[in-house]
């Protein structure tokens, strides 16, 4: 085909899309690009390594954060987790969960000639100030919201719903690892109520609204822990998980190093990842519950 039959190839079908009332679908902005990146990323893989810093705000403290910094290890399937703070005041402390194993319950190594013990991934021992449970480890949770985040901006807007709530903000150095700088600006972001599902907690109301467990707990002071029944109760919620995201994505990984979130008195949320390694080989016996087979 000559060069002067392909322009009119070209101009045809494009005189065809005008006619039949269609139009022509751009190419993904580069933000999309990226985002769309880092959910493949997040769907595809079988697992990671990664020492996580994490700083959360506290229930009715608004002022106050807690401060934990952990090494974990997360098998995808069958959902697999071993954790191990670094720091006190909990330092040593090991945090082993197998699918299936102990009625899906969390082994956990307290160290310091303690005995080890079989806890609910709820029980207030392990999630003291905390945001979220040992099972929500990893990045999952974090391509389902952003998904989710996706839709809502698409359903009110289709042509610029994404480009004008995602924003790529440049690139940075995080930990020697060059990423992509996103900012996310929810402007819908509100509060409104929902009522609990019979059989329903605090933990399984936020997984089933993609909301924070902390706002939940902090805005209605009934349900102060994520065990907490909820069942046929009328709750004040967030219509999403932030008002405002910051997120550093490696580019080598696609996987979101940096997560800051915020709300409408500022920071809620940060986790920072280093040392992460993506499909790591696990050994066989790489979770077990003899916790002293592990060495760092």
């Amino acid at each position: 085909m000559t060069k002067n039959k392909a322009l009119a190839v070209l101009f045809i079908a494009l005189v065809v899309f005008v006619n039949m009332g269609m139009r022509v679908i751009p190419a993904p902005s580069q933000t999309r690009q990226i985002i769309d990146n880092m959910i493949a990323a997040i769907a595809r893989h079988q697992g990671v390594t990664f020492t996580m810093d994490a700083a959360e705000r506290i229930v009715g403290k608004p002022k106050e954060f807690n401060q934990m910094e952990m090494f974990t290890k997360v098998k995808i399937n069958p959902l697999s987790i071993y954790g191990k703070v670094l720091k006190d005041p909990n330092a040593g402390t090991e945090l082993l969960y197998v699918t299936g194993q102990h009625d899906n319950k969390i082994r956990v190594n307290p160290g310091k000639f303690l005995p080890t013990l079989t806890l609910a991934q709820t029980n207030g021992l392990l999630t003291k100030n905390q945001h979220h449970t040992l099972l929500t480890s990893g990045f999952v949770i974090v391509q389902k919201i952003m998904t989710a985040g996706i839709k809502r901006a698409e359903a009110a807007d289709p042509n610029k719903g994404f480009d004008s709530i995602f924003k790529y903000a440049g690139d940075v150095q995080y930990h020697n690892r060059n990423c992509s700088r996103i900012i996310i600006n929810d402007p819908t972001y509100t509060y409104t109520t929902v009522v609990g599902q019979k059989g329903e907690n605090v933990l399984a109301l936020a997984r089933r609204l993609l909301v924070s467990e902390y706002h939940i707990m902090d805005l209605n002071p009934s349900s102060h822990s994520l065990d907490d029944d909820v069942s046929g109760k009328t709750l004040k919620v967030p219509t999403s998980y932030a008002k405002k995201t910051v997120l550093y994505i490696d580019k080598a990984t696609n996987f979101p190093l940096y997560q800051e979130m915020s709300d409408e008195r500022g920071l809620f949320e940060k986790y920072e990842y280093t040392n992460l390694v993506v499909n790591p080989a696990f050994k066989a016996d790489e979770f077990t519950e003899k916790f002293s087979e592990y060495k760092f």
